[in-house]
């Protein structure tokens, strides 16, 4: 098996998520512990790489009321 069937092996088995990152790259932490660019706190940014859809969207909605 050659590289690339293995990587399309883990593509087709790697969900896509459904709730994108808010994160526009502007990424400097303000004095209240909340990113400038895309207002989630640092806990929120490392955890969103592994949250499931239902957490991303609560986590949206937190920065929307912030």
């Amino acid at each position: 098996m050659t590289g690339s069937e293995d990587e399309d092996d883990f593509l087709a088995f790697t969900p896509v998520p459904g709730v994108a990152s808010p994160c526009i790259g502007v990424c400097r932490m303000r004095d209240d512990d909340v990113c400038e660019g895309c207002l989630r706190t640092l806990d929120e940014i490392a955890e969103w790489s592994v949250a499931s859809d239902a957490r991303r969207s609560a986590i949206l909605r937190r920065i929307a009321a912030r």
